[in-house]
């Protein structure tokens, strides 16, 4: 299997991963957003710097500028898709967070230069069809003031995601992740500690659960962009609003439509599409050039 295609069940699990961590917050509501970030970036401090003194990873920073720009938009990214959660819902926050698909894709296309295909555009429509449809017919028309958040939130996390593509071309995993977590620890330390909360031992047990899970789908991410484009991992992260919708079906029984059932076949469809597009055209163009070359021999027969 080439590493493109191992990085694409990276991606997969991935979001699995933070389907996890959406469970968490959304089921721990009583903690501000802004403390949940910060725990999130401050265990991704913990962790990778306990890796770089037990020797198990390297940090080096190349280019510090382009570090900071996926510090300042991830960490922003991070903090609106939390509060789109506690304050729109885990299915229908997330589904908003997820449209930074088609903005990652076209920022990709303008600033990496990156080629997609037709049939590739196709899909990537097709998949935002599929999540309007999951969405349901509030997400179209008149936008409150948090649901323009939640879009805000996804055109800047489209952002961090080319970001990181192309920071990937110098920086290591860790180090692009590290980045993020610096930069985005000192966005919300002050905010975090004026807003007043009770929480007991639980709480701090979801916080910590909440970090390491993001931790971890962050790394595999992060990975998972090296050997992939920002329009094929992005539509890939598409399935993360499918398992957060089953979640909030099933768990937080949050409403669900026939209309949002069609949209979840549409993503996983479109994503798979996606993905095997190329290996569909070249099967395609290997049996016309296979009957191409029969036809040939035949004409010569005769």
């Amino acid at each position: 299997m080439s590493s493109e295609k191992q990085s694409i069940w990276w991606l997969v699990g991935a979001n699995l991963v933070y389907s996890l961590m959406a469970f968490l917050v959304r089921y721990a509501s009583y903690i501000d957003s802004f403390k949940v970030t910060l725990f999130r970036f401050a265990i991704g401090m913990a962790i990778l710097g306990t890796l770089a003194i037990t020797k198990k990873i390297t940090l080096e920073f190349t280019k510090s500028f382009i570090l900071i720009l996926r510090g300042l938009f991830g960490g922003v990214a991070v903090f609106v898709y939390y509060w789109s959660i506690l304050n729109i819902g885990l299915a229908r926050g997330t589904m908003i967070s997820n449209s930074s698909t088609i903005f990652a894709t076209i920022i990709g296309i303008f600033v990496l230069k990156e080629s997609v295909s037709f049939l590739k555009m196709f899909f990537i429509f097709l998949t935002l069809y599929g999540l309007y449809l999951m969405v349901g017919s509030g997400a179209v028309g008149a936008v409150n003031i948090k649901e323009g958040i939640a879009i805000l939130g996804a055109v800047i996390s489209g952002a961090a995601n080319v970001i990181i593509k192309k920071a990937r071309e110098t920086e290591s995993t860790h180090s692009v992740f590290f980045s993020q977590c610096v930069i985005g620890f000192w966005l919300v330390l002050i905010p975090a500690n004026l807003i007043p909360i009770k929480m007991n031992i639980g709480g701090g047990f979801i916080l910590l659960a909440i970090g390491v899970t993001a931790a971890v789908g962050q790394l595999m991410t992060t990975y998972a962009y090296k050997f992939n484009t920002v329009a094929t991992a992005s539509l890939i992260s598409t399935l993360h609003p499918v398992f957060n919708l089953v979640i909030g079906l099933t768990i937080f029984n949050e409403p669900f439509t026939s209309k949002s059932f069609i949209g979840m076949v549409i993503v996983l469809v479109s994503c798979y599409m996606v993905v095997m597009s190329e290996d569909y055209t070249k099967k395609i163009h290997k049996f016309i050039d296979k009957k191409a070359k029969e036809l040939i021999i035949k004409q010569g027969k005769k």
